[in-house]
């Protein structure tokens, strides 16, 4: 689909590499600037390939007159440059939107910082963990309190948003003959993957209940096991659970949430009788959102489940290696 796009990647660790892995799974070339001695990101060989495979990979010292030169000859036939540094460091280098516009008018400039390039915090540094307690998304993945949801919000979010972008900026240029210049921030990407939360909190909502007092929505223990149960604002569904439960609630889901310990213990004592299989069998028959919890561990037991494979094995610096495939289907 973007087979003659030809896209130069100067970006480290994971929100610039992982846009330009979208990019080049979309049919881009993708050429990996990386220093001498390589990414640091190398040291994880599997991860470093979860971002990296599909890539061409050129070795500069772009503070090298050499490098540079290097660098410019490939940037002025180029369509798309990411770049992944602090704000300011791509200019001192050379190799900023400017520079680049004046050997190529017509490229696609793509800046991926922590905060962005023009603000107060701009020059600091910062990683996902950072970005997510400064936005208050710590507390948010804590039901109320503070806990690292060990889910890279900020930087997967800013890749795919950044990658996003470029397309649409990719068509652009296809209409107008121009350029563009475009600036993503970890920080604003992750705020903004968080619609539900944010416009409830800053609408004196609070953090809302159908997710942190729902009692139809949660990870519950069964004998042998866990499931998840994903009832939201769906009545239909929490009389199905009372039904198929035999528990005896004469009461809505939404009065629910103000007896949220209660319900969920009376719910837990139910399913923690049964088996996980047991459990999964009679609420799929009652057509209740529910499913067994599972360990990537066990990744074929869950490409069982689905009906589908998700992992493909590729041949990465001399012997496989197991990644998840991309969510596109065409």
């Amino acid at each position: 689909m973007l087979d003659g796009i030809k896209v130069l990647e100067v970006a480290a660790f994971y929100p610039g590499p992982f846009c330009c892995r979208l990019l080049s799974i979309l049919g881009a070339e993708v050429i990996k600037i990386e220093p001498p001695g390589g990414e640091p990101g190398r040291m994880l060989d599997a991860v470093f390939a979860a971002m990296n495979v599909g890539k061409k990979s050129v070795f500069l010292d772009l503070k090298s007159e050499k490098g540079l030169e290097k660098f410019m000859e490939l940037a002025r036939d180029a369509d798309v440059i990411v770049e992944g540094f602090r704000p300011g460091v791509a200019k001192r280098l050379g190799i900023d939107y400017e520079s680049i516009r004046k050997v190529n008018p017509t490229i696609i400039y793509c800046s991926i910082s922590a905060f962005g390039q023009q603000n107060k915090l701009a020059e600091y540094p910062a990683h996902d963990i950072n970005c997510l307690g400064l936005g208050g998304i710590l507390e948010i993945s804590g039901m109320g309190e503070l806990r690292d949801p060990n889910v890279q919000l900020a930087d997967f979010s800013s890749a795919v948003y950044a990658a996003i972008a470029i397309l649409a900026a990719l068509y652009e240029r296809d209409r107008t003959g121009k350029g563009r210049y475009v600036d993503i921030s970890m920080f604003h990407s992750a705020l903004f993957s968080v619609p539900i939360h944010s416009s409830s909190i800053l609408n004196n909502l609070g953090i809302l209940p159908a997710f942190s007092s729902n009692p139809a929505y949660g990870i519950y223990r069964t004998r042998d096991g866990h499931v998840t149960l994903g009832i939201i604002a769906e009545e239909h569904f929490w009389k199905r659970l009372c039904d198929v439960l035999d528990l005896n609630f004469n009461f809505s889901l939404l009065e629910s949430f103000s007896r949220y310990e209660d319900i969920r213990g009376a719910i837990q004592e139910k399913l923690g009788k049964m088996s996980t299989k047991e459990v999964i069998e009679l609420l799929e028959k009652a057509d209740i959102p529910v499913f067994e919890v599972k360990s990537l561990k066990d990744v074929e037991g869950i490409e069982e489940r689905i009906g589908e494979r998700l992992v493909d094995e590729v041949e990465w610096n001399g012997k496989k290696i197991r990644l998840i495939k991309s969510p596109f289907r065409w």
